[in-house]
């Protein structure tokens, strides 16, 4: 088997298997270094293969501490949650609350197909632009906040490309400016 065709995911689901620690902070060239070694005893004889026998029963022990899944929306991806991080415990808080449908709009040449990235206490949701969506209350607040936030920064009378800039208002030019 060639491990390095294979996807970082699928690297991930073998390290955990052969009870590699921290296999989930483990970037795609660390894995497959700690991967190598295992891999080697597998193709020996089938002498040494039998003491791996008990680690595979061992493995359904393993089973619950898979993060287990929950249905996302259409509209909605999400980054890798390791087991037992934060993330794990607000990804588990957020299926819990109300859900409130939403729409963000796409903005000038924008295609359809972009997300807008929502991440809360290491828990990263990717949310579709231009199609309603149902999402957590607290993730539909923190998207109102930021909309806000922009349209505050837009209509700021300091923004360059805010018709009522001083300067503008004034005649003057906006070459002597310094930005």
């Amino acid at each position: 088997m060639n491990l390095t065709k294979m996807k970082t995911a699928e690297l991930r689901k073998m390290a955990k298997r052969q009870k590699i620690k921290g296999y989930e902070d483990l970037e795609r060239k660390d894995l497959l270094i700690a991967l190598k070694p295992t891999e080697e005893p597998k193709e020996k004889p089938e002498k040494e293969e039998a003491p791996e026998a008990p680690e595979t029963s061992e493995a359904p022990e393993e089973e619950p501490e898979e993060p287990e899944e929950v249905e996302l929306p259409e509209g909605i991806t999400e980054g890798h949650v390791p087991v037992g991080s934060k993330a794990e415990v607000m990804r588990a808080h957020l299926a819990k609350q109300p859900k409130v449908r939403i729409l963000i709009p796409l903005e000038g040449k924008e295609k359809p197909g972009i997300t807008v990235p929502v991440t809360i206490n290491g828990y990263r949701q990717n949310i579709a632009k231009g199609i309603y969506v149902e999402v957590a209350e607290q993730v539909a607040e923190m998207i109102m906040k930021s909309q806000k936030q922009t349209m505050q920064a837009l209509n700021n009378p300091l923004n360059l490309d805010n018709p009522n800039h001083p300067k503008k208002k004034s005649g003057e030019g906006l070459r002597n400016l310094d930005v």
